[in-house]
Parts: structure tokens; sequence; C-alpha cells
């Protein structure tokens, strides 16, 4: 495992999915850094930054777009982040 990679979770309020992906980050102790929607970006800057359609929450490593919940917990799965 790379403890170089940085990831970042954007999320908002009352999203499920993205409670539960950062309580499993948390229980896996992989370290994120999280933004919220209203205070840390705006709706606007998400769709800039993810594209249109997109939910929440979105995950980046190292500035390279990951995807979603299930998207991240494949990619962490897959590169022996978690077993």
């Amino acid at each position: 495992m790379s403890e170089d990679r940085k990831f970042y979770v954007y999320s908002k309020d009352g999203c499920g999915f993205c409670d539960r992906l950062t309580q499993f980050m948390d229980k896996n102790e992989i370290t994120y850094e999280k933004f919220n929607l209203g205070a840390d970006f705006t709706s606007e800057q998400f769709v800039s930054k993810f594209g249109t359609g997109k939910t929440f929450p979105q995950v980046t490593v190292n500035f390279e777009q990951i995807g979603g919940m299930k998207d991240t917990v494949k990619y962490l799965v897959e590169n022996k982040y978690v077993k």
C-alpha cells in the first residue's frame, strides 16, 4: 500500500452514501480529507470538477477521479488498502 496517496471526499450533508463511505474509510484507517457542499465548494464547482449528473460522494486520489462510493470501495480493495 502506498502511503503517499491523498484521498479527497466530496460530500454533502444528509448523504447516506457519503456517511457510509467515510465510515468505511475510517474503519480501515484510510486517511482522507473531506469537503462539504455549501461549506467548501458550490454546486457549480462540483459540476465543473466532476461533470453533470454525478452523484455524491465523489472521490479523488492524487487529483485523479476515482468515482462514487462503489467505485471507491472497489479501488481500495483492488489496490490493497483494505483486506
